[in-house]
């Protein structure tokens, strides 16, 4: 469809126009040529985003959804799209008559098939009360109400130099109170009204002859009655679930169950009448009456026809035909003409397209190449935008390399057609590993008109490696030593979300010859943490972490047994890898600095100091206070926790407190951040409750001096229990 601008064309002899007479002044819709491709392109909108508001032999009219007073008429013979120019306009059904309301009491009558100057017609003698319900072709009907509410209706014309011509309405009670009205077929009033028959107050469906301005047709219908239209021959509304027909003139009446719906309209065109609930290309909520269907008005035959799978309006044509917008899954969204074929049964031909998709379909969307789930910036990890909204939208991950996979929720938080994804990292309960996924999304329109839509790409997990995660990912885990002997690990975001059972991941037997196991973090120079294991003759040993797991352990060396206490996972030394602290039984602190070598993971160790043959206990672990610095606590023989930070030159400084009570834990646990605020947090392990019971400890943002947050309880592996340790 192309489109072009039209302006005002002022005519002159404007001073010399009669009262009452059409004005000279007033402008005239100048319909212009084809614009140059360019303009063409630029602005062709008078369809795309639009709503019928009337039709005529040579075009139609419609208005913007968008800007209430940007109106547009379509010329059939070329298909230029001409914006009006801004203002009120009224179509009518089966005429090129625009009426535009120029002022209050002032209306203008345009014959769009010549462009020429409008007839102007001046209504104030109508009065204050009038109200103008449309036009149909040259005739503008009105309203007006004396002083109890009693309604007249008022034909008004008036021909080129002429004054207006009033007609009222006869055969109406004098108590008339009007409903609802339809213009929506030529030359005829349908019209809902309430008044007095001999004395007894109805609701009564009366249709007006507008050539003659009487009263033609006038019948009692419940006061409920919705929809109505009228044509030539027939009369149509809607009753709760029904569709009623009756030929005009006649008292029987034909009752349809079309099942109910608020808001159904009724159209009637030759010998067929047509009902939809409009607006089902918008709707949240499915309804078989959102098709448009055909149903015959011939005696004895019940055959319908679905026509269109949406519906806005619809205005009557020459011919029993109908101009509808709405749409098809087939061919989108559009103006369609309904008229019969060849058979006689009514079809829909598409007329205009306002390249709108009736069905479900993908107007946006954002889907990178890499995810780093450390990142949290505000925007979603994956995002699309539909053209419906509340459309139920699923999302399954699935990982390539092991085919394990979930579901992730999709959300339209503001309700705009947008659905995102924050994707937590989680695969049915384990968190996922760095490496290659498959997605698919799937939406089903929550009209339900048309198929599902089903989207399917794929994108790489690059998270990094946290500083306790021994699975391939960002999260940090859990290493437990069980009775048995066997190191498992569990993602600590599962069992920080109460109520869930985090799935374990075995690393293999055989650790019971050990009697330290200690969960170093990244001290070999790659991107995965380490393990450390002491046997009972000293000797220490190192495991380096690998995508998949531990590789095999090398020897670091002898004499660790002097050793009652040591401590891994922090960055003293301020060069980006994890030290190893020990306290020998003379209460000596000694540092043993990474080296980043999987062949001789440790310097020489240097001494720190003596006295922490106070502590039973020493826990390292960086950023805990939200600050980056590398922190030592240590729990004294009381039970009290206490705070050692490093500036990151191999030293601590002075203590600070933190508090009582943590002689309950038998192990004490660094994590890495495990729940997503950049920190690090500690688990405590309270064998007194059944040997099962962890406690897990935030991070505070409270103060720099206040670390930890409230604990809570968390989901605690199957597998621990009072013969199992954790590694720390």
């Amino acid at each position: 469809m192309t489109a072009v601008a039209v302006a005002f064309a002022v005519t002159a002899g404007a001073a010399a126009a009669p009262a009452l007479a059409t004005p000279a002044s007033a402008p005239a819709l100048a319909v212009a040529a084809p614009a140059a491709a360019g303009e063409a392109e630029q602005d062709a909108i008078g369809i795309r985003a639009s709503l019928l508001r009337g039709s005529g032999p040579s075009g139609f009219l419609t208005r913007s959804k968008t800007t209430v007073d940007q109106f547009f008429w379509t010329r059939y013979a070329d298909g230029v799209t001409v914006t009006l120019p801004r203002g009120e306009y009224h179509g009518s059904a089966r005429s090129d008559v625009v009426v535009r309301r120029a002022e209050t009491d002032r209306y203008a009558v345009y014959d769009m098939s010549t462009g020429g100057a409008p007839v102007e017609i001046d209504t104030a003698f109508l009065g204050s009360s009038a109200q103008f319900l449309g036009p149909s072709g040259r005739t503008l009907v009105f309203r007006t109400s004396d002083a109890s509410g009693n309604a007249t209706l008022h034909l008004v014309s008036q021909e080129e130099g002429a004054e207006p011509v009033d007609r009222t309405v006869t055969g109406l009670p004098a108590d008339t109170r009007v409903v609802r009205h339809s213009l929506s077929s030529p030359g005829v009033l349908a019209l809902l009204h309430t008044g007095s028959v001999d004395g007894v107050s109805q609701t009564r469906l009366g249709v007006v002859d507008l050539t003659s301005g009487k009263l033609a047709d006038s019948r009692v219908v419940p006061a409920g009655t919705g929809s109505i239209s009228a044509s030539d021959t027939h009369v149509a509304w809607v009753d709760g679930a029904y569709v009623v027909t009756a030929r005009r003139g006649a008292t029987t009446t034909v009752r349809t169950s079309v099942g109910w719906g608020t808001g159904l309209r009724v159209d009637l065109m030759g010998d067929w009448v047509t009902y939809s609930l409009p607006g089902g290309s918008t709707a949240t909520t499915p309804s078989d009456l959102h098709a448009l269907t055909a149903r015959s008005l011939t005696a004895g035959n019940a055959t319908t026809v679905k026509l269109l799978d949406t519906t806005l309006t619809a205005y009557a044509e020459a011919g029993g035909s109908l101009l509808v917008q709405g749409g098809t899954v087939a061919q989108g969204e559009g103006v369609y003409r309904i008229a019969p074929g060849a058979d006689g049964r009514p079809a829909a031909t598409l007329v205009a397209d306002t390249g709108e998709s009736t069905a479900l379909a993908v107007t946006d969307e954002k889907l990178p190449g890499t995810i780093d789930l450390r990142l949290d910036n505000g925007e979603p990890h994956l995002s699309w935008g539909l053209n419906q909204q509340k459309a139920q939208v699923t999302l399954k991950i699935t990982e390539t390399a092991t085919g394990a996979h979930g579901r992730v929720p999709v959300k339209d938080d503001d309700g705009d057609g947008t659905y995102t994804v924050f994707w937590n990292g989680e695969l049915d309960g384990a968190g996922a590993t760095n490496g290659a996924y498959t997605w698919t999304m799937t939406a089903q329109p929550a009209n339900r008109i048309g198929p599902d839509l089903i989207r399917s790409g794929s994108f790489t997990l690059d998270s990094g490696h946290g500083p306790h995660a021994y699975s391939n990912s960002f999260s940090p885990d859990l290493l437990t030593r069980t009775g048995s002997g066997r190191l498992v690990s569990y993602d600590v975001r599962r069992l920080t979300d109460n109520g869930h059972s985090a799935p374990a991941k075995d690393h293999g037997g055989g650790w019971q010859i050990y009697d330290r196991v200690i969960a170093t973090g990244n001290v070999a120079g790659t991107t995965h943490a380490d393990v450390l294991g002491r046997d009972r003759a000293g000797v220490l040993w190192f495991y380096q972490g690998t995508d998949t797991g531990l590789a095999r352990r090398t020897q670091v060396g002898g004499g660790w047994q002097v050793y009652d206490k040591l401590a891994g996972g922090t960055d003293v030394t301020g060069d980006g890898r994890a030290d190893l602290l020990a306290a020998d039984r003379s209460g000596v602190l000694w540092l043993y600095p990474a080296t980043g070598n999987t062949a001789r993971p440790f310097a020489t160790r240097k001494k720190i100091g003596g006295g922490w043959q106070v502590y039973d206990k020493l826990v390292s672990l960086n950023n805990v206070g939200g600050d980056g610095a590398s922190r030592l606590f240590a729990r004294d023989k009381n039970g009290v926790l206490w705070d050692y930070w490093s500036p990151g030159d191999g030293t601590f400084k002075p203590r600070r407190q933190i508090g009582g009570g943590w002689q309950r834990y038998k192990e004490i646990v660094g994590t890495g951040n495990a729940d997503s605020d950049d920190r690090f947090d500690l688990i405590g392990h309270d064998p007194s409750h059944l040997g099962r019971t962890l406690h897990f400890y935030g991070s505070a943002n409270a103060s720099p001096t206040m670390f930890l947050g409230g604990r809570k309880q968390l989901s605690t592996p199957p597998a621990l229990d009072d013969r199992n340790t954790l590694v720390f």
